[in-house]
């Protein structure tokens, strides 16, 4: 079961019913540790910093519990391994579940703020120079704003595209002017 890869695959076939927050509201953050840049950096992934959604979760989860047992799927099932049977009956139960099983899918954005000259918070420009680095671009998912409902394999492909692009319009024009 790719996703679990804390604990040992499941030995029987069946079903698993995955929750996932497409448009986040928890903001994490990633910090320098030092002025060594040889220390790794400080990142929180910030998870459940805001509450509703560990709420959201113990909803979804009861729902994931309810699917398998509705008459069409429970003829089929032989028995559930995962929310323990019976953990539905505490909403506490449930939450404390939810903390010690929720993962982050591994899809930070938003570390490096794109922005104008005037924008301090900005560390990047609209292309994608880092501030105050002289030849260095940012051409990742970390000059997106916000999450994009999936995986940001395609927008981080169209970022670094772009950024290629400034290189070879660039090149070309240096060309074309020196013909």
């Amino acid at each position: 079961m790719a996703g679990w890869t804390d604990r040992a695959p499941i030995e029987e076939h069946g079903i698993t019913i995955g929750l996932c927050f497409l448009r986040p509201k928890s903001r994490g953050s990633v910090k320098l540790r030092s002025a060594n840049s040889k220390d790794p950096a400080l990142f929180d992934a910030g998870i459940f910093s805001n509450s509703d959604e560990l709420e959201i979760l113990v909803w979804g989860v009861k729902k994931s519990i309810e699917i398998p047992e509705a008459p069409s799927l429970a003829r089929l099932i032989k028995r559930r391994a995962l929310p323990v049977p019976g953990i539905e009956k505490s909403d506490n139960a449930l939450r404390d579940y939810v903390r010690r099983t929720a993962k982050n899918v591994f899809h930070p954005v938003g570390t490096a703020k794109m922005g104008t000259v005037t924008d301090r918070m900005a560390v990047v420009d609209a292309e994608l120079r880092v501030r105050g680095v002289q030849s260095l671009r940012v051409a990742d998912a970390s000059i997106m704003p916000r999450l994009v409902s999936g995986n940001t394999n395609a927008s981080t492909m169209m970022i670094a595209e772009r950024v290629a692009r400034f290189f070879t319009d660039k090149e070309a024009l240096s060309s074309s002017i020196a013909d």
